[in-house]
């Protein structure tokens, strides 16, 4: 759970031309789709066979004018060894980060629900740190595609060219990213690893996109059933801390942390 935790709060500096086999500019496509109130739904499953561990996520993010304002995604433990009260809840609004978790519900205050997190950051849009909803990280990908097939983007990306991406993408990783005809993503699979010798691990993480344009709006939870982090008890935000511990390098650094 820990480990998934840590994965919930993780978490682009090339414009290349885009590619004669891309039926649109996927950047322009998704500036079209940023309109308030609207956005898109998203699925993600994260899989680590050394580790023995699935993620999966579901939820939506909303659109402003300029991008991603707000995520709502539920997080869920769903390996071997994962208890049915793995999961845990994120909002992300107004820069600001609200967790909710059946692991927390006994040490909050009588009536709260929630914890507000001190840090502050973009909106929590990836497990694979990166990010589709920014114009130049699409057209990057599109750019560095060594075949493209049926709107199916396959290609690879080393650290330096993964880290020009912005925060998150800190190591090189390959990919197959799905346009539709309009040129918005469907899908975005990664794979890539990390650590040395008996530490190092591969991580898979598929992510499939659906409904964008939809009417969607995310608000923070109700001030009522609120804590924030501050007033917490040391054993609650004990455990958040100790989950950071565990997040790859770099995934954090859109949310104001370092390691």
């Amino acid at each position: 759970m820990k480990r998934m935790l840590a994965a919930a709060v993780t978490a682009a500096a090339l414009l290349p031309a885009v590619p004669a086999q891309a039926a649109a500019d996927p950047g322009a496509a998704l500036k079209r789709q940023f309109v308030p109130g609207h956005g898109v739904t998203m699925r993600t499953t994260s899989n680590s066979p050394g580790l023995r561990e699935t993620i999966r996520v579901t939820g939506s993010v909303e659109f402003g004018k300029s991008g991603v304002v707000a995520s709502d995604l539920m997080v869920r433990d769903t390996g071997k060894n994962a208890a049915s009260t793995d999961w845990m809840r994120v909002v992300s609004v107004g820069g600001r980060f609200y967790f909710q978790s059946p692991l927390m519900l006994d040490r909050l205050p009588m009536g709260k629900t929630w914890v507000l997190m001190a840090f502050e950051g973009e909106p929590l849009v990836s497990l694979a740190g990166v990010d589709v909803f920014k114009p130049r990280v699409l057209r990057s990908l599109v750019a560095h595609a060594k075949s493209v097939k049926g709107g199916l983007h396959r290609g690879s990306l080393t650290a330096k060219e993964a880290g020009a991406l912005g925060p998150g993408g800190s190591g090189p990783f390959s990919y197959l990213l799905g346009l539709d005809s309009a040129g918005l993503p469907t899908r975005l699979d990664t794979d890539t690893g990390a650590g040395r010798g008996k530490d190092w691990t591969r991580t898979a993480v598929e992510t499939r996109f659906t409904g964008w344009g939809a009417k969607i709006t995310i608000k923070a939870p109700s001030e009522d059933d609120v804590i924030s982090s501050e007033e917490a008890d040391e054993a609650t935000m004990a455990e958040l801390l100790t989950a950071f511990e565990d997040i790859p390098e770099g995934s954090t650094s859109s949310l104001g942390l370092s390691k």
